[in-house]
């Protein structure tokens, strides 16, 4: 199949070197052209979501240095196949990179992803997109329904997490509509060397309150590096004192984050539901029931 791809799709005819990338989560086929280019491969019928991507990375890249340059989105019909080509950009992903770092340098990688994620996040909503406060809490509301369903669950867990986000939701009302990457965390970015180099799968991508793409690093981020996820929160507030404002909404999305946590883990069965659980009970206790709006494992490494 590859020695036909070669053929048929533009960059790959003319490369000297391919390369298969086989690491991640996207169902998507990639390949390195010639170690300037990245080419993603997806079923034809993907073809208009994945297009508004392509042309969402090409505006981003206008914004921040460290987006891919959009290069060309076309289709091969004899495959099957759509395809987009951007810039490659080398390095390892943080999750592999971060480990060989110091803390002090996971920290400061994580201040310049911050930093740059700010500066998306001037990439406003199209026109008549959904106000944020109604499109999220319609999500939250569907999410708590499930989660009443589930039978294994502590009941106190979930009126405590219930009751704080009915408490909270309405701090929603007003955020801004902004570009989401919506799956902020080391997986999805590169370093090279010992500093950040870009943001990488952009599949995921919402639009919203753009401190609601802050929030997995208290599911994930902490999982790889404490030390990137502190400086990723510092960075984007321009390592200035962060508002109460912020910690609000950082806290409340966090719990609606443990929500879905729950319920989407029940339905990709039972060792992702153990795995997403015991973040969720992590999130709970570093925000002590959501007693605490800063999570411990920000102060206490402060």
């Amino acid at each position: 199949m590859v020695k036909v791809m070669e053929k048929e799709i533009p960059y790959m005819r003319e490369a000297n070197s391919i390369q298969k990338l086989t690491k991640g989560f996207s169902n998507d086929q990639k390949f390195v052209i010639d170690e300037k280019y990245l080419i993603r491969l997806f079923p034809i019928e993907d073809t208009n979501q994945r297009r508004r991507e392509f042309e969402t990375i090409n505006k981003l890249s206008l914004l921040s240095d460290f987006v891919p340059e959009a290069i060309e989105f076309g289709e091969q019909e004899t495959l099957g196949l759509a395809y987009m080509v951007l810039t490659y950009l080398p390095g390892k992903d943080g999750e592999e990179a971060l480990r060989n770092l110091t803390e002090r340098e996971q920290y400061l990688v994580g201040f310049q992803a911050g930093n740059e994620l700010k500066k998306l996040h001037e990439y406003a909503a199209p026109k008549g997109t959904e106000p944020w406060n109604i499109h999220k809490k319609r999500k939250s509301d569907r999410y708590i329904e499930e989660l009443k369903l589930l039978e294994d669950l502590d009941t106190g867990v979930i009126s405590k997490v219930i009751n704080y986000i009915k408490s909270n939701e309405y701090l929603m009302e007003g955020r801004p509509n902004r570009f989401q990457h919506d799956d902020f965390h080391p997986c999805n970015l590169i370093v090279k060397g010992k500093e950040f180099n870009g943001f990488i799968d952009f599949q995921r991508m919402d639009w919203g309150d753009p401190i609601h793409d802050l929030q997995k690093l208290g599911f994930f981020g902490i999982k790889v590096s404490v030390p990137f996820s502190i400086g990723a929160i510092d960075g984007y507030n321009a390592g200035e004192k962060i508002s109460e404002e912020f910690w609000k909404l950082f806290a409340l999305y966090s719990a609606m984050h443990v929500v879905s946590s729950f319920v989407w883990g029940k339905k990709m069965g039972d060792e992702q539901y153990e795995l997403l659980s015991r973040y969720a009970m992590d999130v709970m206790r570093d925000h002590d029931d959501f007693r605490e709006r800063i999570p411990r494992w920000y102060k206490d490494m402060r």
